[in-house]
Parts: structure tokens; sequence; C-alpha cells
């Protein structure tokens, strides 16, 4: 194959991967064994190493050009080791110990040059929501760089299945490293320019001030997650034209952050989005974001969850233009501009993905999944994230922390879940009043 070079949107989250913040994809995988007996350890690392060999990107590393002056390329490990990527040496039997478990993983700085993925599997919890047997988790951390959400979403279904992949991988082509670093070199220039071209296209979409008040930012993390019925929730919502699910969580989010922070809470969220139809992608990383208020001057959650519909209608109106001035600007950076700097003045934001990852069909061995659970990553700008994942039947909302002001991050989850049967019981009272008409 070809040789293949980072682009600078991937390439600025290896750099942006600093001490108090890490960048890392995070995702926690529940399989049930239900009446089957769990993989064990052998098991486990002959099932995983014999996918993920035969996954391209799960093959790769990351090699860098000589002085900086050009993006690293990708290029494959040889010879593959799985045993680099799992750690399966971890005694916790309970749910909430694997998010105090995650939280840790969550905080660690990892070189993405050593290793750019690696599953933390915990075995015999017997606790955790939905689960009828023994349940294996699996913790996901692996470099930003090396895709989005919708791309580890793809990557995570070929490694969670026993459906058949290439018996050949074509290798990736390693680059001339000095030869490489004069392109970049020569080619700097002329980036700048086009860079500068496009800058004040750029500054007409400049992200609005969310509204949150000052927080403190740590290197210290605390994870927490609600799951939901995802079946009632349509059912449900039959009745509300335009009504999303990820409207329907944003405004469970909306109330709690309302009731948790008080004047402190920010009064707007950023949206992760996948690349609009038709824009220009490059790399691994095809996701952009806009804005939605939250609509904190309705009390009436009904009204709430209306503006927040209409709210995010008008984002992704204006989402394909924005997507499209920032990238042109972002891809032309040189590789010696790409330095992120962390906030200074910390401020109380939330960032929120969502992803849904189809029919619950994920396997390990005999266990099936469950839930997923991701956790879009902390900075000091949105130091207090939610993630809206879904598999099967099953919402996953969660939250990643990284102020110690959002205080016991247990108390706030309580918060989610009272408020979740509010927007519910709210969405499940006009259905009921129209079937009595």
């Amino acid at each position: 194959m070809p040789a293949k070079q980072l682009t600078s949107v991937d390439f600025e989250l290896i750099p942006a991967n600093m001490e108090t913040r890490s960048t890392d994809v995070l995702t926690i995988f529940l399989f049930d064994s239900g009446s089957s007996t769990p993989l064990d350890k052998k098991e486990l690392l002959e099932f995983l190493g014999a996918r993920a060999s035969r996954i391209p990107q799960l093959r790769w590393t990351v090699t860098t050009v000589p002085g900086g002056f050009g993006f690293p390329y990708w290029i494959d490990s040889a010879p593959f080791d799985i045993t680099k990527h799992v750690e399966d040496n971890v005694e916790i039997s309970s749910w909430k110990g694997v998010f105090e478990y995650f939280a840790d993983i969550a905080a660690r700085i990892v070189d993405p040059y050593e290793c750019l993925w690696r599953l933390h599997v915990v075995r015999g919890v017997r606790d955790a929501p939905g689960v009828q047997g023994e349940a294996t988790v699996v913790i996901l951390k692996g470099s930003h760089a090396l895709g989005d959400g919708h791309v580890y979403n793809a990557i995570v279904h070929d490694l969670f299945s026993s459906k058949h992949l290439p018996d050949f991988i074509p290798e990736l082509t390693a680059p001339n490293p000095w030869w490489s670093s004069v392109k970049g070199l020569l080619g700097t220039p002329r980036r700048y320019v086009r860079a500068f071209r496009a800058l004040p296209e750029t500054r007409k979409y400049d992200a609005p001030d969310s509204g949150g008040g000052a927080v403190t930012f740590t290197g210290k993390r605390s994870a927490a997650a609600i799951m939901l019925d995802l079946v009632a929730i349509r059912e449900a919502k039959k009745m509300w034209p335009g009504v999303t699910v990820t409207a329907i969580a944003q405004t469970i989010i909306s109330l709690s952050l309302e009731e948790h922070f008080g004047d402190k809470s920010p009064r707007s969220m950023q949206v992760m989005s996948g690349a609009p139809v038709g824009a220009e992608v490059r790399g691994q990383n095809h996701m952009g974001c806009y804005h939605v208020d939250l609509a904190m001057d309705k009390q009436d959650i009904a009204e709430r969850l209306a503006a927040i519909t209409t709210n995010n209608n008008h984002g992704k109106a204006e989402y394909p233009d924005a997507y499209r001035a920032v990238r042109a600007l972002q891809y032309e950076l040189p590789a010696i501009a790409v330095k992120p700097e962390l906030s200074s003045d910390p401020k109380l934001g939330t960032v929120a993905s969502s992803v849904n990852r189809g029919p619950a069909v994920m396997t390990l061995g005999d266990s099936r999944i469950v839930s997923t659970t991701s956790f879009p990553y902390v900075s000091p700008r949105s130091p207090f994230n939610h993630g809206i994942y879904s598999v099967g039947d099953v919402l996953a909302i969660s939250v990643l922390s990284g102020t110690p002001d959002s205080g016991d991050i247990d108390i706030y989850a309580a918060v989610l879940e009272k408020n979740a049967a509010r927007v519910l019981a709210c969405l499940e009272e006009r259905s009921t009043k129209a079937t009595a008409r």
C-alpha cells in the first residue's frame, strides 16, 4: 500500500495529549456471558489477537519526520503483538469499581508513538445493569489521532464479532524520513499563505461563550453513566414530531446541569457531529461540532424539549458551512504550526458526542454486548462532558468530569436518573392523552 501520512487534524490530537488533558477515545463495553462461560485470559488473547491483526488500523503505529517539518506517517507494526495492547490483570468485582478504575485510565497520559490503543479487561462483574450471568468489561483507550467516534465504531464492530475478516492485510509503505522532512520544509511557506487566506472565513464561526462559571481543572477524573430503555423512549416520542433521541438526552442533560450547578451551569452545549454530506474529508478524524443553546429559560419540560429540538435544527443548518470553513484552515496548517495549548482560564463548559452502534450484535466469544458507554475527553474549556451512546435497546448517558467543582459524580448520576424519569413522563403524558382520544 502507498505511504499514509497523518493530516493536520489527526496530528493535532497527539501534541494536545498533554499533562492534565488526555485526548484519547474512551469507551466501556459490557459483555454478558449469560449461561455460558466467559473467555479466560488465554482464550481472550487468542480471540483478540486473531481479529486485531487483520484490522488495518489496529496494526498501525506512528513514525515521526525529522525536525518536525512534516506530519508523521502511519506505518505497520511488525510483528503484531496483541499482548502489547491488552491489560488483563485487574481484580474488580463491582460495576462501581469499573468506573473508578476507568477514571484512573482516563487520566493517564500515554505516548501514542509507543502504543496507539489498549484494551483493559475486567472480569467477574455481576452487578452491572442488564447482566444475567458473569460480565466481562472491556475498556478501550485509543489515540484520537487514529480515529473519531465513527471510525472507532467500525473498528470495534470488526473486533468484537465472528464475521470473516481478510486473511491478507497489505502493509503500508514506509516513507523515506529525510525526504519527507525536506518536502515538509519546502511546503511550509505555501501552507502558511493558504492558511492565512482561509482565516477570515473561519472567524465567522468562532465558538460562543458557553456561559459557564469559573472552575478548577485537574489531572483527576471521575466518571458515571445511566442506562435507559431505548425502546420505551422511542415509543414515547412518537407523538412528538421532529423530536430525536439525541434531543431527549440533551434535555435530560440540560435539566441536570441546571439543577446540579445552578448559576455556574453552562448555558450551551458543543455537539459533535460527523462531516456533512459532500464535505471534503481527509485522514481518520471527520468530526466537527456545532453549538446548541440548552434553553434554560424554559422551566416547562415540554417547552424546553421543543426549544432544544429547534436549536438543534438551527445548529445543523449552519454546520455544513462552518465545517468547510474550519477544515479549509486546519488542512492547510503546516506541522510546525500545530501546537495546542491549554486554556489559562478554565470555565465550566460541556461537550456531548453521540453514536448509535446499531443492533446488539457485538460478541466476545459466547458473551454478547449489553451496553456501550463512551466519554468525550475533558479539557479546561469543557471539563464536564457527556456521551449519548446506544446499542440494541440500551441508551447510555455518560459523564466524565475533570473538575472537583462537580462534587460526587454519583450524585450527579442520580440527578440524571431523576431527570430522565421526568422527561420520559412528559413524553408519555402526550402519548397517553392521544390514546385516550
